[in-house]
């Protein structure tokens, strides 16, 4: 009888202990895996982890971060896709360390001006959101290497974005836009280039012909290349028309 009693109390508290369960489930203190647990919004616990490199949580219910986000300063990895957000709090400024951002699957429509405070951000996956225009801050993203935007409302990208000089990836396939910045000519590490279905965009500029390690353009087949490009075709850059 002592020992049934002692299992039916202890099947109880793992029970009602279960959201503290999965907090605790940390494998070294510094990563926490939170994804597909129906969570509503980050507990309250998580923000008091400030060692936390680390944090997933993909595929919950979560339609707001909570502006503590900014306390967890060592951050370097946050995966918050597959939720139900429509932004991003100020406070996501605030996480210097911080290395990718993947907020992909949401229903964002805007970005706050201190995602320009990422001084060591070097991904950040945006696809299938609502974004309609970046923030001119961007352009101070300088470590940035990876911009993910497929399948959004962009109707413009900012000139600014010239200025993030370690961008070597571009992903803007299935959106709206008219044209192409020509600062990216600034761009000299550029390698590849997605503006596939990307809106009524029909000629790039003239100045992608001088980013020496371009390798890899996607577009439509009515997108009209400049003569430059045409040439390089035969040589280091591969062309794919969609």
């Amino acid at each position: 009888m002592m020992y049934k009693a002692i299992l039916f109390f202890t099947l109880v508290l793992l029970i009602s202990c279960g959201p503290l369960r999965d907090i605790n489930g940390i494998k070294d203190g510094t990563t926490m895996n939170l994804s597909r647990k129906g969570l509503s919004e980050i507990p309250v616990e998580v923000f008091e982890n400030k060692n936390l490199k680390v944090l997933k949580l993909y595929g919950n219910n979560i339609k707001e971060i909570s502006e503590r986000i900014g306390e967890l300063v060592n951050l370097e990895k946050l995966y918050i896709g597959r939720n139900d957000l429509s932004s991003l709090p100020k406070a996501i400024g605030n996480l210097k360390k911080l290395k990718v951002l993947s907020a992909q699957y949401n229903r964002i429509d805007s970005l706050p001006n201190s995602i320009g405070d990422l001084e060591n951000l070097e991904e950040l996956i945006l696809n299938q959101n609502t974004l309609i225009t970046l923030p001119k801050s961007i352009g101070k993203l300088k470590k940035l290497e990876v911009l993910k935007l497929n399948i959004n409302y962009l109707e413009r990208i900012p000139e600014e974005i010239g200025d993030c000089e370690k961008l070597q990836f571009i992903y803007l396939n299935r959106n709206n836009l008219v044209e192409l910045p020509k600062s990216l000519v600034n761009l000299r590490l550029l390698r590849e280039l997605y503006v596939a279905n990307a809106g009524a965009m029909v000629y790039l500029p003239e100045e992608l012909c001088d980013l020496r390690y371009f390798e890899t353009l996607e577009i439509d087949f009515i997108t009209v290349v400049p003569n430059c490009l045409i040439v390089q075709r035969t040589g280091r850059l591969n062309i794919i028309q969609r």
